[in-house]
């Protein structure tokens, strides 16, 4: 039996999604599975049965929804692309590469210093899966990753903490060393983003929700070659496990379309606009 990991000044919010796929991967008809997590969890000293630790039902739905899509777009691009390079941004606990690995992609998990040391418990190395302890606004890790192959950024659960200024300088950075790389990210309208203690989850966290748009079609009027491609709303999947508050509000457009994933890219003149914008 492994030790036991108690974790000391570890925000909630690193724990909330990997506590949300444990969940769900233990129900019997669970939205994902996630064997990985389980793993983790079960190493980790954290009570969550006490007040106010635990994530709430519509946290853990859309956690696992977001996986879910994260996971489909991600393998979809390694369908095309089978030896590219994913970086997953602001990685935190994730457990996508033990999910969807194809033996073939060159991917690589970023995160800040204290964060990757914490991962260091939890996961190895490998020569294709790489760990790098950067904050995501040092770009001097773009210098760390392989050129000449198609490469597909990932950003769960991060750029809502940003203010649209540093997403920007981001995006503007990553086009300029791939120009011809696509961008997965999740994204939260700005009524949810003005809201943040309004969250269920983020009650009490020093954290809070800076960058909100309405569709991932804003990003085309940035003047910085940016091309949207698609968007994916959570509500608009599994609707029968909803509580019954959440299947009411979601007959409302604009709470349909608070949480969703865009895809970008940089090197297309044209985009496939999602007809009900």
């Amino acid at each position: 039996m492994k030790e036991k990991i108690k974790l000391t000044g570890i925000p909630k919010t690193l724990l909330i999604p990997l506590r949300a796929r444990y969940l769900e991967t233990k129900k019997q008809n669970g939205i994902i599975s996630d064997p990985k997590t389980l793993e983790i969890l079960d190493q980790i000293e954290y009570d969550f049965t006490e007040k106010g630790k635990d994530v709430s039902v519509s946290s853990q739905l859309g956690v696992s929804i977001r996986t879910e899509i994260f996971d489909e777009e991600v393998t979809k691009f390694l369908e095309k692309h089978p030896h590219g390079v994913v970086v997953n941004l602001g990685c935190g606990l994730d457990t996508r590469f033990h999910r969807i690995d194809n033996g073939s992609v060159l991917w690589y998990d970023l995160d800040v210093p204290e964060t990757i040391e914490l991962r260091r418990k939890f996961f190895e190395e490998t020569d294709r899966f790489t760990f790098i302890a950067k904050s995501v606004t040092d770009f001097s890790w773009l210098e760390l990753l392989p050129k000449n192959k198609p490469v597909l950024f990932v950003a769960e659960g991060l750029f809502m903490y940003f203010e649209e200024d540093e997403i920007k300088r981001i995006f503007n950075k990553i086009k300029g060393t791939y120009p011809e790389a696509e961008v997965l990210f999740e994204a939260m309208s700005p009524h949810i983003a003005r809201n943040t203690k309004k969250h269920p989850d983020m009650k009490g966290q020093s954290a809070r929700f800076k960058w909100g748009i309405k569709t991932g079609a804003e990003l085309g009027n940035w003047e910085s070659g940016i091309n949207f491609i698609e968007e994916w709303y959570y509500f608009d999947r599994h609707k029968e496990k909803y509580p019954f508050v959440l299947k009411l509000l979601s007959l409302l457009p604009a709470f349909r379309k608070g949480m969703k994933i865009v895809h970008i890219n940089f090197n297309k003149s044209t985009s496939n606009h999602r007809n009900d914008l």
